[in-house]
């Protein structure tokens, strides 16, 4: 069940009218109920998954805090008997068994995810050498089954868990109030990643039913409908015509197509979030927000602040933090400092794991090595603009120019957006090599564009062209408009009459604009694959 569907906008009415319903006290009892259901209607196979995910961070959360209170039993009832040394020696030894209760949990769930994912490498490699050799047909079929949002809610689970392992929370005992933390349907399909101290509480708290919550929550939906069907859905027919036919479609017909994957692809994530946030909201929840206006990022590591922001953070806490503090990173920066290179020694500690993030934040995009050289080449933008920022002052102080006026934010903003943009072509073609060759074609045939053979070749008619520019136009304003406030807030200050009219036009426009409705198959999320 999608999204971007009438069944799924009728199930969300259903399950908001009995879980006000229903007493107070039952209300988590609903959303199980409905997230188990919602992911069921998406694969009954795929429940398999997330319930062994479910189970085993349970379980492993659940040894590992039963080993804090057994150290802490055990010395409280011998604190006269054992020395220092021995006190020092038992919780080590306890630490030690929570480490592998830990590392169990993690085993356990990124190597299905690994599988998953990576699984059809060595498949290919076995069956292409056994064709090459032997001949043979009997060939081992490919998987073909990625369970819906497995990345997203392995990663808030494991999360906890690591979270329960250094003690910074204290551990759910109900196992189904758990499984709702894993399972919340409106963040199952792309998350947000959330993290067990702002989520549970929500979850478990009681809510009152409060019409001016509901409203708010819709129209944040409307407006991820906005960007998903008008944008994003528009666009994605055009730019993967002229990805897939690069001979004789070169120059401006690539940039355009890089443009419109870079908001197709922005109206696709931050559009579904969006929807996730505003049904969130109906039901009293706050997701964290996963996007905040990324598009005016002035360098390549604001950028990644501002994108996708659970999963960066998540990275952040989780695997750079971690590596940074490393005694064996640590001490090979201490080593470089004591060979008189300082500057070496201080980024050791920062670049290293940084580059471990990189490779792992591509790797988890997919397999295919389009996706490990991207986020290298992430890695070494960022790299870049750190080191030659001294450089850039340096410059623009030359010049006398003022680094806060318009222009110089204007050109920064526009820099950033065009980088990141054709960093894109890795996600929109089948290989590394294309990529590359699709750059290269950028600078070819750019006397042959023809805007007519845009509307009659390309799969983007000329309405559907104007429509999705006034789009991308209206987008760009309202985040400018953002930048100083609540755009809902401000709404919904209004007097009641031009209020009701702006979301009544809003309504409309994703109505007509967006051909949402009966018989209609939105495209699925791009990052609903992950």
């Amino acid at each position: 069940m999608s999204f971007i569907s009438m069944e799924f906008a009728l199930f969300v009415a259903i399950v908001l009218t009995v879980f006000y319903l229903v007493p107070k006290k039952w209300q988590w009892i609903v959303l199980l109920v409905a997230s188990y259901i919602f992911y069921a209607m998406n694969g009954v196979g795929n429940l398999a998954y997330i319930v062994i995910t479910t189970l085993s961070a349970y379980v492993c959360a659940y040894l590992i805090e039963r080993a804090a209170k057994g150290q802490e039993k055990y010395l409280q009832d011998n604190k006269d008997v054992l020395s220092k040394d021995e006190k020092k020696a038992y919780k080590a030894s306890v630490k030690k068994k929570q480490r592998r209760y830990l590392v169990a949990g993690l085993l356990i769930n990124f190597g299905i995810l690994a599988f998953l994912k990576y699984g059809n490498v060595p498949i290919a490699y076995f069956n292409y050498y056994r064709l090459l050799l032997f001949g043979s047909t009997d060939l081992i079929p490919p998987i073909t089954l990625l369970p819906l949002g497995i990345s997203f809610y392995i990663f808030q689970s494991m999360g906890y868990l690591i979270d329960i392992y250094f003690g910074r929370y204290e551990r759910e005992h109900n196992p189904f109030r758990f499984a709702l933390y894993v399972s919340f349907f409106p963040q199952i399909v792309q998350g947000p990643i959330s993290r067990f101290g702002q989520l549970a509480p929500q979850l478990f708290s009681e809510k009152k039913f409060d019409i001016l919550r509901i409203r708010s929550g819709f129209v944040r939906v409307m407006w991820g409908l906005f960007k998903k069907l008008i944008i994003a859905d528009r666009l994605g027919a055009f730019v993967s015509a002229v990805m897939i036919q690069k001979t004789g479609y070169t120059g401006a017909y690539i940039l355009l197509a890089v443009f419109f994957y870079s908001m197709q692809i922005y109206g696709d994530f931050s559009g579904g979030i969006d929807v996730a946030l505003g049904v969130a909201e109906m039901f009293g929840i706050s997701l964290t927000e996963n996007f905040e206006r990324p598009f005016f990022s002035k360098s390549i590591s604001e950028y990644w602040q501002r994108w996708h922001i659970t999963l960066g953070t998540w990275f952040k806490d989780y695997i750079f933090y971690p590596l940074s503090l490393n005694k064996s990173i640590i001490k090979l920066g201490k080593k470089a400092r004591e060979h008189n290179l300082q500057m070496l020694g201080k980024r050791i500690p920062i670049y290293i794991p940084m580059l471990f993030v990189w490779t792992l934040t591509g790797m988890w995009h997919g397999s295919e090595n389009r996706y490990v050289v991207w986020g290298l080449m992430n890695f070494v933008f960022i790299v870049l603009g750190t080191e030659t920022e001294v450089l850039s002052k340096k410059i623009t102080q030359a010049l006398n120019l003022d680094e806060r006026s318009f222009l110089m934010r204007a050109y920064r903003v526009t820099k950033t957006f065009w980088l990141m943009s054709f960093l894109r072509l890795f996600d929109i073609n089948e290989n590394a090599k294309e990529a590359f060759k699709a750059f290269r074609l950028l600078f070819t045939g750019w006397g042959s564009f023809d805007i007519n053979s845009v509307f009659n070749d390309l799969f983007l008619p000329k309405e559907d062209f104007i429509a999705a520019l006034i789009a991308i136009v209206v987008l760009f304003v309202f985040e400018l408009i953002q930048r100083k406030g609540s755009v809902r807030e401000r709404l919904f200050a209004l007097p009641v009459v031009p209020r009701r009219a702006i979301i009544i036009l809003l309504i409309l426009v994703v109505a007509i604009f967006g051909n949402y409705g009966l018989g209609y198959n939105a495209s699925s999320f791009i990052y609903g694959a992950f």
